[in-house]
């Protein structure tokens, strides 16, 4: 059942003195799913907003719509057309009317009657109407039959070639990995046709002479790559070259002068077509991780609730402020593992700096609304991670599977996990093999496992291993602990070794309580001798995880 709880034609001014400001709250009921009605609003340009008593509502198809709260600037408010303002969400773009009848437009083109907005269809002014949307979030998003995705917002749209932040926002990661299919609208004048590059498709034409349609997974490759040549259909003109650059720049900028939003675009974007692969859930989880790190949202605790509908968990957003994004983060983890799910956060970064209230995470980048990420310094080394950094050794969990456990309030991960005692090796002279470029397996196959390996972590410390755990007793307890394999992308998007063993580099801070320091990343000659590591039980946290419980 449902009702309309706002009908208002759509006789808007092109440039007000005062922006109109629409209200669904006197007419709806809070804690109710709603739909904009699509064949009213281009038939009889009405904006009629539906609420249902139940959700999810029994046969009904419809198109849900994924964008930026503040998207492009508007250079020339002459070529806007009409606009209006929602109560309660005054601080993002005014929605545009033109928008809006693309939106309508495609969503009855794909045979779907109705179109989800969050602006419209939640109850701005009411915290509990939000709150309980939230928690269904993931949901209105699986059940959609099409997403479609305005990358510059919802105030005008963006061409091909416009930069967005749409790929660093927190919430469009669930809204391109959620819906059974995910199209980007753009601004386009060429009509439909097919391009050729480095690789072949289709752009389909929406709005003739004004908009196109092109599938998520298409426009990410796209941008990836350089010029592109286009051939219309129906046109008198044979080809036209175009270049997509919708998530960021696709090539270096000598100056120096990017956002460090525009310096990690292609690792961002290698991370959300990894999360979109055909693999099972296990081997696309910990992309799921990477791609939420490196985005953004004006609510830190927002990173959290954005992504536990992807790994099938609903937390109670009410225990949460909204700065709470570690206890949130701890309390989606600990989910997940009682659910028998997989620590596929291990690994995450592991050139960024550890988080010392949870090490086996790296520290949360500082975010802003507007789409920066901001990669925090080390500590100890005082370096800033660098976009190359974040390129240069990511977890590739094809073949390996993550390990199971539990986790305590303190955020202490209990696992079980081939191992090895580790030392420090502070010998200036020392060789380590993994700096050495003719290591060769054979050479040491005779005498391993008691011979005597030096091997450089991440963060630069030496360490020797040894098959003997007693060989030295007055070094700090440290472990390697078998993690999987350490593997780069291309430029093109694509896995390009050569690979590595990666490890976790733990600590003991307290009696039988570690936290990861560094990673190590081994020559793959070592695999059988990795493989023949006792297994150890590990209680993994902290250092400072204590004084947050």
């Amino acid at each position: 059942m449902s009702k309309p709880i706002l009908e208002i034609t759509l006789d808007f001014p092109a440039r007000p003195a005062t922006l109109p400001v629409l209200d669904i709250s006197p007419a709806a009921t809070p804690c109710r799913f709603r739909l904009i009605d699509c064949v009213k609003y281009l038939r009889h340009r009405t904006l009629s907003i539906c609420e249902f008593t139940e959700f999810p509502v029994p046969n009904c198809a419809y198109t849900a719509i994924s964008y930026v709260w503040r998207g492009n600037s508007v250079d020339d408010e002459s070529t806007l057309g009409p606009v209006f303002s929602v109560a309660g969400a005054e601080d993002g773009d005014p929605v545009s009317v033109n928008v809006l009848t693309h939106a309508c437009t495609a969503a009855l083109r794909e045979k779907t009657n109705y179109i989800w907005l969050d602006r419209l269809c939640i109850i701005q002014t009411s915290k509990d109407d939000k709150q309980w949307q939230i928690r269904r979030m993931f949901e209105i998003y699986q059940r959609c039959a099409l997403c479609l995705v305005f990358p510059g917002g919802i105030q005008r749209l963006v061409h091909i070639h416009e930069h967005t932040t749409w790929i660093n926002r927190g919430w469009t990661l669930q809204e391109a990995l959620a819906p059974p299919r995910v199209d980007v609208i753009h601004a386009w004048n060429l009509g439909g046709g097919m391009f050729y590059g480095a690789f072949r498709g289709y752009i389909t034409e929406l709005v003739p002479g004004e908009s196109a349609m092109t599938p998520l997974r298409t426009m990410l490759s796209l941008n990836n790559f350089g010029l592109t040549n286009f051939f219309p259909t129906n046109a008198t003109i044979r080809h036209v070259t175009f270049h997509a650059e919708l998530f960021g720049p696709h090539d270096s900028d000598s100056s120096g002068t990017q956002t460090v939003a525009e310096q990690t675009t292609r690792a961002v974007v290698f991370m959300l077509k990894e999360a979109l692969t055909e693999g099972t859930f296990d081997e696309r989880a910990p992309a799921i991780w990477r791609s939420a790190l490196f985005r953004t949202s004006s609510r830190p605790v927002d990173m959290v609730f954005s992504i536990m509908g992807l790994f099938g968990v609903t937390l109670d957003v009410r225990r949460f402020s909204r700065d709470d994004r570690l206890r949130a983060t701890i309390a989606l983890m600990q989910e997940i593992l009682r659910q028998g799910g997989r620590a596929s956060w291990l690994g995450l970064a592991p050139y960024l700096p550890v988080n010392p209230m949870l090490s086996a995470i790296p520290i949360f980048p500082r975010t802003r609304v507007e789409g920066d990420v901001l990669l925090e310094v080390d500590r100890e080394s005082g370096i800033r991670p660098t976009p190359q950094h974040l390129r240069s050794a990511l977890l590739d969990t094809r073949r390996i599977r993550m390990p199971t456990g539990s986790m305590d309030d303190a955020g202490y991960l209990t696992i079980s996990r081939n191992a090895i005692r580790v030392y420090p090796q502070l010998d200036p002279q020392a060789t380590f093999l993994n700096e050495t470029d003719d290591f060769r397996w054979e050479t040491y196959s005779a005498s391993l496992p008691r011979h005597r390996l030096n091997f450089r972590a991440i963060d630069h410390t030496g360490w020797r291993f040894y098959e003997d755990m007693d060989a030295v007793h007055d070094s700090p307890t440290a472990f390697a602990v078998l993690l999987g394999w350490f593997n780069k992308f291309s430029e093109q998007g694509v896995w390009d070794g050569p690979r590595h063993i990666a490890a976790l580099l733990i600590k003991e801070h307290a009696p039988d309580k570690f936290h990861v320091n560094s990673y190590f990343e081994l020559p793959e000659n070592l695999e059988l001798w990795v493989e023949g590591w006792d297994e150890h039980t590990f209680r993994i946290g902290g250092p400072l995880a204590a004084s947050h419980s």
